[in-house]
This record gives C-alpha cells, sequence and structure tokens, in this order.
C-alpha cells in the first residue's frame, strides 16, 4: 500500500504506528469484553463447519458471522481506541544539519541534474519545496560543514565545496561534542560517503545510537560514473634516467572500453612540453607505465602530468597531476677496483664516466704495485691502490670490487669496506671473475659477512667453465640471464615498466660466458636474475642483493655483460642503462655528511611538514652540538628562516617543522656548523599542492552510507525522499520526544469495512433466498 493511501484510511503516516503505541481509553474492561465478543464469534464459526452438511443452515450462519464481524466494528469505536506517538515541542529541540563540504560535491551529477552540492541546495532551501523552513518550525538548527573535521556556520547559503579529505568520524565527534547535555534531536547529514580517512565510523554510530540520537542520512551522486579515467599517481625518479632528466612513472585507471591510445601532455605552466599516446586495458583495470622525459632547465619546476578525458566524462578534476622534476646535478662518487684490464671493466668504465650524474673514479693493478688511477681529486689521492682511512673511504658513496683478490687488501681495509655499508650507508658491488668471491679466497672475512650470498669453499673453481661451443653460433652460446618475478620489478632491471614487456626485452638479451658459483643464498636476500637449467647445468644465481646495515650489497655473478654491447646494435642502450641504473641503486640510499628527511616531496597547502636533518662526521658518527639552519624560499621568491633543534632521542638528528601556505614548488638549504666550521650543506625541493584524492573513485558510497544508517537506527534517504526527512524527524522516538494521543475510533477503514460487510452481507442473503 502507497503511503498516501495508507496515511488516506488510517489518518496517519505509516511512521507514526511504527513508533507510536496503539491503546484503550476504556480500561483493561474493554479488552474482556472483546475477548468475550471473539470467543463467540469462534463458536458460531464451529457451529458453520458442524452443519456444513446442511447448505441453507451453513448459509444462516455465514450470514450470522458477517452481522457479528460489523458489530463488533461497530462496538470498536466505543472502547475509545487512541494511537499515542512521539512528537517534538517546537523549538525546544536541536537539530544539527550536517553537510559534505569536500572538493567531491562540485561533480555535476546530482539528482535535480546539477552538482552534488547543488542537490543539497535544492532539498533545504528551494523555494518551493525545500524542507529547512519546515524543520526550522520544529527545531533549532545548527548548521555544520565537514571535510576532514566539521565546523559551525551560520549560513549554508553560499558555501563552496573545497575540502581535500572526508572524515565522517572526527566530524560527528565535534557534532556531539558540541550538544554535550543539550537536547539533539537528531543529526541530518549530507554526503556522497567518501570517507577517506581510516577511522571506523562503527563506534561513532553506535555511540549515537546509544544517545538515542539517530543519523537521517541522503546521499547524493551517482553510484557509476561511466564516462571515466582517472590518472592515480605521478612519481618521478631521477635515480634511474639517463643525465638530468626523470623517468616519468604514471598509474593510470580507466572504467570505460579503452579502444584507441589515450595521449598523455605534460605542460610546464600552460606550454606543452611532452606529448605521448598509450593503449590502457581499460573497465576498471590500472595501467602503470612509465616514459623519461628531460626539461630544458637546470633547475626545480613543477609540471602538469594530463590524461585526455573521455567525451562527456563529468569528473575530470581526476585527469591532472602536478609533479615536481628538480634536474640540478647530484654528485655520486663511486670507486671502482679491477685487478687488470678486462673486456667488463672497460664497458662499464664507458657508461658510468659518461653519466652527468655519476663521478667515477677508478684503480687498475697494472702489476706489482703498481696502478692506474682514474678521476682522482688530488695527485696523492689513491696512491697506495685504495683508501687507507675510513674518512678518505667515506668520502664515495658506492665500491665496485672487479676481478680482484682478497689478498690484495689489509684486513684493516677489508673492515673499512664493511663498515662503510653498515655504518656510512654505501653501496658495494662484486662482480664475477677469476679472483672474486671464493676464488678470491673471500670466506672469513668482512666481505664474506656483508655479501648477501653464502661464500663456499667447495664450490670455488680452478678453471671457468667453458661455455662456448663451436658447433653453433656465437650468439647462441652460453647461457642466459633470467630476471625473477622480484628482479623484474626491481629498478636495477627495470627496462620496461610493464613485467611482460620488460621480460620480453632480457629474454632478447645476447647471452653470458662467465659465471662465478655462490653458496646458499642468505636469508632476507633476494635472487634478482638466475641462470636457468640447461645443457651446462642446473640454476645458478647470477644477482642478489639485500640490505646490510645502513647500506645495500650487491653479488654478480658474471664478468660477460660486455657482450650485452658488443653483440646489441650500436643505437642500443640496454647495456648503458643497466650499469647506470645498478650503479645509481646502489649509491642512492648513501647519505651525505648532511642530509634533508622530508619523507616525500609533495604536501599539501596549510598542513605541517616535519623537516628531520641528520648531520655526521668524517666517520659518518653522529655529530652533536650542531648549529644547524635552514633557508626556505616559496614560490613567491619569500625567504622563510628555519631553526632546528636537537632530537632528543637521536643523536646527530635535528628537527623543525614548516607550513607551506601556498601551492608551489619550495626549496630548502641547510647548512650545518660546528665551532664556526662548516660540515656541510644540503639543498632539496618540494611541491605542495592539494590532494586529488577526494575525486577518486569518486562515485556514491551508497552501501556505506545505507549500513552508517543501520548500525545507528537511522534512515538514509535517496534525494527524492527527502521531503518525509521532517516527519520522520518529527515523529521518531528518541530521548528528546514527548507524546500526544489521538482517537481512532473515526478511522476511514473501519466507515469503509462496514460498508463493504454490510454490502457483503445483504448481497449473500439475497442470492441465497435467505430472508
Amino acid at each position: 500500500m502507497s503511503e498516501k493511501w495508507f496515511e488516506y484510511l488510517l489518518k496517519f503516516k505509516r511512521i507514526n504506528y511504527e513508533e507510536g503505541d496503539f491503546l484503550f481509553q476504556a480500561g483493561n474492561a474493554a479488552y474482556l469484553f472483546l475477548g468475550l465478543l471473539l470467543i463467540l464469534l469462534i463458536g458460531f464459526l464451529i457451529i458453520y463447519y458442524l452443519t456444513n452438511i446442511y447448505a441453507r443452515n451453513r448459509s444462516r450462519v455465514f450470514s450470522i458471522s458477517l452481522r457479528i464481524i460489523v458489530l463488533l466494528l461497530l462496538c470498536f469505536p466505543l472502547f475509545e481506541p487512541m494511537l499515542m506517538m512521539p512528537d517534538v515541542i517546537p523549538n525546544e529541540n536541536f537539530l544539527a544539519v550536517l553537510i559534505d563540504n569536500s572538493a567531491s560535491m562540485n561533480i555535476p551529477d546530482g539528482y535535480f541534474g546539477q552538482t552534488r552540492h547543488d542537490d543539497i541546495n535544492t532539498i533545504l532551501l528551494d523555494n518551493n519545496n525545500g524542507i529547512l523552513s519546515e524543520l526550522e518550525e520544529n527545531f533549532r538548527i545548527r548548521h555544520y560543514i565537514f571535510s576532514n573535521e566539521a565546523s559551525r556556520v551560520d549560513s549554508i547559503a553560499y558555501l563552496e565545496p573545497d575540502g581535500r579529505e572526508t572524515n565522517f568520524t572526527a566530524s560527528l565527534q565535534r557534532v556531539l561534542s558540541d550538544f554535550k547535555g543539550l537536547p539533539l534531536a537528531g543529526i541530518l547529514l549530507f554526503s556522497d560517503g567518501g570517507d577517506n580517512s581510516k577511522d571506523d565510523t562503527r563506534s561513532i554510530a553506535e555511540e549515537l545510537r546509544s544517545l538515542d540520537i539517530p543519523l537521517h542520512i541522503v546521499g547524493l551522486g551517482s553510484e557509476t560514473l561511466e564516462q571515466e579515467r582517472e590518472l592515480l599517481d605521478v612519481t618521478t625518479n631521477k635515480e634511474l634516467l639517463e643525465g638530468t632528466g626523470a623517468e616519468v612513472e604514471v598509474k593510470v585507471r580507466s572504467w570505460i572500453d579503452e579502444i584507441e591510445p589515450v595521449t598523455f601532455n605534460i605542460y610546464k605552466g600552460e606550454k606543452l612540453a611532452f606529448t605521448k599516446d598509450m593503449n590502457l586495458k581499460g573497465n576498471g583495470k590500472i595501467d602503470l607505465f612509465s616514459f623519461f622525459y628531460e626539461p630544458e632547465e637546470d633547475d626545480a619546476a613543477e609540471y602538469t602530468v594530463q590524461i585526455t578525458p573521455v567525451l562527456n566524462e563529468l569528473n575530470v578534476e581526476n585527469n591532472t597531476l602536478n609533479m615536481l622534476i628538480d634536474s640540478k646535478k647530484d654528485t655520486i662518487r663511486i670507486l671502482y677496483l679491477e685487478g687488470h684490464l678486462r673486456s667488463d671493466f672497460k664497458f662499464i668504465k664507458r657508461v658510468l664516466e659518461d653519466d652527468q650524474v655519476l663521478d667515477f673514479t677508478s684503480i687498475t693493478r697494472t702489476g706489482t704495485g703498481k696502478y692506474y688511477r682514474q678521476g682522482i681529486y688530488t695527485v696523492n689521492e689513491l696512491r697506495g691502490g685504495f683508501p687507507d682511512s675510513e674518512e678518505e673511504l667515506f668520502g664515495f658513496k658506492a665500491v665496485i670490487f672487479g676481478d680482484i683478490e682478497a689478498s690484495y687488501f689489509s684486513i684493516k681495509q677489508l673492515e673499512m669496506v664493511e663498515k662503510f655499508v653498515r655504518k656510512r650507508g654505501g653501496g658495494f658491488l662484486m662482480l664475477g671473475g677469476r679472483n672474486s668471491f671464493a676464488e678470491g679466497d673471500f670466506w672469513n672475512t668482512p666481505i664474506a659477512d656483508l655479501l648477501p650470498v653464502e661464500l663456499d669453499p667447495k664450490r670455488r673453481m680452478t678453471i671457468q667453465p667453458d661455455f662456448k661451443n663451436p658447433v653453433i653460433p656465437e650468439e647462441e652460446q652460453g647461457f642466459k640471464f633470467v630476471p625473477t618475478g622480484a628482479g623484474l620489478e626491481n629498478p636495477i632491471l627495470k627496462l620496461a615498466t610493464n613485467v611482460t614487456t620488460n621480460r620480453s626485452i632480457w629474454d632478447e638479451m645476447p647471452k653470458l660466458f662467465t659465471i662465478n658459483y655462490f653458496g646458499v643464498v642468505k636469508p632476507g636476500a633476494t635472487i634478482l636474475a638466475e641462470k636457468p637449467e640447461d645443457r651446462y647445468g642446473g640454476r645458478e644465481p647470477l644477482l642478489v642483493i639485500q640490505r646490510y646495515g645502513k647500506g645495500r650489497t650487491a653479488a654478480l655473478a658474471t664478468a660477460s655483460t660486455w657482450r650485452w654491447q658488443m653483440l646489441l646494435d650500436a643505437k642500443d642502450t640496454r647495456h648503458e642503462r643497466f650499469w647506470r641504473q645498478f650503479a645509481r641503486w646502489l649509491s642512492t640510499d648513501s647519505p651525505g655528511k648532511v642530509n634533508i628527511d622530508l619523507t616525500e616531496n609533495r604536501f599539501e597547502p596549510g598542513i605541517e611538514i616535519p623537516i628531520r636533518v641528520g648531520v655526521y662526521d668524517n666517520k659518518y658518527d653522529p655529530l652533536i652540538f650542531t648549529d644547524v639552519s635552514g633557508i626556505l624560499t616559496d614560490p613567491f621568491g619569500g625567504i622563510h628562516e628555519i631553526h632546528f633543534r636537537p632530537e632528543l632521542t637521536e643523536e646527530g638528528e635535528y628537527l623543525s617543522t614548516f607550513i607551506p601556505q601556498h601551492p608551489g614548488v619550495y626549496t630548502i638549504e641547510v647548512e650545518a656548523q660546528q665551532n664556526g666550521e662548516t660540515i656541510g650543506k644540503k639543498y632539496q625541493s618540494f611541491l605542495s599542492r592539494p590532494s586529488k584524492k577526494e575525486f577518486y573513485n569518486a562515485t556514491l558510497k551508497r552501501d556505506f552510507l545505507e549500513n552508517l544508517a543501520e548500525l545507528n537506527g537511522g534512515i538514509y534517504y535517496e534525494p527524492f525522499e527527502a521531503e518525509d526527512i521532517p516527519i520522520n524527524l518529527k515523529t521518531r522516538k528518541t530521548r528528546t520526544s514527548v507524546y500526544r494521543t489521538e482517537y481512532l475510533w473515526d478511522l476511514p477503514l473501519i466507515f469503509l469495512l462496514l460498508v463493504i460487510l454490510f454490502s457483503a452481507e445483504w448481497i449473500y442473503r439475497r442470492q441465497k433466498g435467505l430472508p
């Protein structure tokens, strides 16, 4: 039965009966009398069944039964039936109107053909059908807007939704706190349900229910956005890029059936700087891919990445993201030690020397006590063939051992290398060769401790296995370098963002000729590449990495990667990219004597940013009693001094905070001094931009809102049902309710039943020929 007919026949709305109590004013005697009449009726029905063999008697009994029912209905008003219903005393109770003011409320998919926020104005403020005026007749209204928290407003007429996060729990807690000790009849909440906080809304819903404060929730927006593309994330990784540009990694999701390639653009301001077409999976699947972009200017700058919107796409805010590319040249000094001139050294040296980011220094032994030094800073640097002090060694960020035996070093130097990784946070790589790993007698040395594999003397080779076979073509000789699942996603072996494409690229690489056999891989280490099982033997680890102390270590069990350069086309850069990425991976976490830790490079305006600075001496021991100061430059060129205080729980750590007020690029320059002498300086940039998480998967979360209302004991409404809110608020039982009684003796339903029963009884008698 429709609500309109229900109210017409029974005088009151359905909710009045659901929330009210039915009673008789005549007292318990009326119930007793009704019971007796009911027994009478049952008796007549029994007589009907006992005399059903006589048609005439049965007809007479049926007629009498109808008359008894009519008699009962006529007696019903005599017992003064009443309905006792909850009600409110006008303007004695409060009603909190809580309006979602997050940015997603600007999406133009409202029920009334406008934005979600416009739907709120239509429901509340429309001149003809707005419910706010009706609510104000019964309640004292308090308006709130909320995003990450709630705040009071005097008027809701000219709101501009701009919140960047939605937190239901915090917002409802604020309302509950404001009305502590006051008669709050309920909370009227308007939202699309996009709660992107990590708080559990069940606790606040149950708390409100225990206080008898119902939630009346109006869901806004569409449950699906059929034409939708989302640019989920954009990151830049300068550590993997040739030169001083950046590898731009893009994470995107399309909800449509993508057939044609989709265009991605990079803008510098309003100028189009780069464009690329990519094929997307579509249908809600996520794509992850990357492309290289080298900016023209050598500075930190903001760029905008855009994915072309779908035709008639309503939510276009998630089609763009801002990113920071800082092209200022970083210096990463790497020390490469080689026991003799060999092919791998030649090609690795060429790659790393040509890299604008790397400061490559090499030592090659040319004879007993004779060394060929390249990339040294002074005539006396590394004169002895290897650093003699921690201060000298710690000036590098990564160390590579080529084909060099353990006896070349003193025990002190080997211990220094172990400290270099564990304490200084440097990177260490050992390459395969006749005098590397077990073949170089490195077991039971500090080097064996830091390597990611055990060195097994039983597996050392006095003669390298011969992978050459004159019967088959040279390009097919040797064994394959096969990345593992972890290797395909590791930055060292990342020749393509897509895992399948990356696997195909590596599968095409020329085969290798030399190998060192490791012992077992250490717990916590990761195998990135293997020699597969083939005619030369079983599977063997080729590239293994691990964390060690503050640094990173790697073991590459071959000295024949030069074949990737020699057997590929001259324009092919896979060999160069592999070694550049490897060198950067080794050193990317290696700190300087002064370091800035911002946790990320993109922040929201108005949010406090913790700035942590670490200061170390030449041996990379934490420095205390240091004066640390900083200069921060905002997007408008304004200068802000930053003062640091020591972190009491961590020696050598200094803390400060800053709140960016404007969007744009900020730069920080930090200097550490002790006793008037400069220890070091550090530069870093970051980007301040509002978050766009409000626009991701920004559909109506109807299930969430319905569950919230059900858990609270409240009601969920669609926009067209909002006209029921005033009566529901007025007539639902709450702790602030008063009660009124209304007589039911004059129900139209009773009159209608009397007419029907009288007519039925008269027609029946005429058909049966009864008097």
